[in-house]
């Protein structure tokens, strides 16, 4: 057994352990952006378990994945790149693949991250990737904050737990077209962008979110619809 799956397979036992601990609560990358938008209603999810109201939404992206992630396993299997991004990233990919990371803040919050896949490159470094599906061009447009800072907080999760990265990730776009002079001209755009890291000091992008969950119920932001809504009808709720 190579070194690389010896500290694997010990590194998921003791995380195993700490995720089965009931006293920690674990915090995400899309926590920490909710708390971007408004630090009352992230105080009101995570501490009190009061959740935003979910909208209609699509399992059309979800699905999508799962079909994405069983074409990267198809290739691992046999050592090799997937050909739709064979000539765009370089290494190969992590096997086995590790999906989940854990690290603990304190003794009652934690954090952890999932990733969609990991290429090793030939200097051993680990290079987190995420699939976005999406219904515009993705090509020419900047990357969005929440991207960058999912990037950011997944090489944060590896370097906790002992991996070396290449201070980058890979955001891989999916994007349908359609050549409206052919109708069964259907076809996909795959377009990779490569994140170098931002931020490095993660850890206390984190601490600074247990505090407030720490803390007394935060006011709400001024730009949250939510609490504008509840401001509007708070007079009628008597």
């Amino acid at each position: 057994m190579n070194q690389e799956k010896l500290f694997s397979q010990k590194r998921l036992s003791t995380l195993d352990g700490i995720k089965n601990r009931k006293k920690v609560k674990w915090l995400s990358h899309s926590a920490i952006e909710e708390l971007n938008r408004c630090p009352r209603c992230f105080w009101l999810s995570y501490r009190e378990g009061i959740k935003l109201p979910e909208g209609i939404q699509s399992r059309l992206a979800n699905r999508f994945d799962q079909i994405i992630k069983r074409y990267f396993n198809f290739y691992r299997r046999q050592g090799k790149i997937p050909p739709m991004v064979e000539d765009k990233i370089a290494g190969k990919l992590q096997n086995p693949f590790r999906e989940s990371y854990y690290c603990e803040i304190d003794n009652e919050y934690g954090f952890y991250g999932r990733l969609d896949e990991c290429l090793i490159n030939e200097k051993g470094e680990h290079i987190p990737i995420d699939f976005k599906t999406t219904s515009s061009d993705p090509r020419n447009k900047e990357i969005l904050d929440s991207y960058q800072n999912q990037i950011d907080e997944y090489l944060f999760l590896m370097e906790e737990n002992g991996l070396k990265t290449a201070g980058f990730g890979y955001l891989i776009y999916f994007f349908p077209i359609i050549n409206l002079e052919s109708a069964a001209d259907l076809s996909m755009i795959i377009h990779v962008v490569k994140v170098k890291r931002k931020v490095k000091d993660i850890k206390s992008r984190i601490e600074a979110a247990v505090k407030v969950l720490k803390s007394r119920i935060p006011k709400g932001s001024i730009s949250c619809s939510f609490c504008r809504w509840l401001a509007k009808v708070r007079r009628y709720c008597r």
